[in-house]
């Protein structure tokens, strides 16, 4: 079963692949958790860079 694509995207939410299909919100959604996650990641990469500077000075 092949999945024909609609360029039509006014008409049509979704994006197709041969693999899925999902919907524009849901790749919104996904995006949000994974600039949240990145920003976590930097957030406690600093905090960690912070830690390990006060370690140091204190010997």
């Amino acid at each position: 079963m092949e999945v024909k694509k609609i360029f039509n995207s006014s008409k049509n939410p979704y994006f197709f692949s041969k693999e899925m299909i999902i919907t524009k919100k849901s790749l919104n959604e996904n995006q949000l958790k994974f600039t949240y996650q990145k920003q976590l990641i930097s957030d406690l990469d600093h905090k960690h860079k912070e830690w390990s500077k006060s370690i140091e000075s204190k010997f």
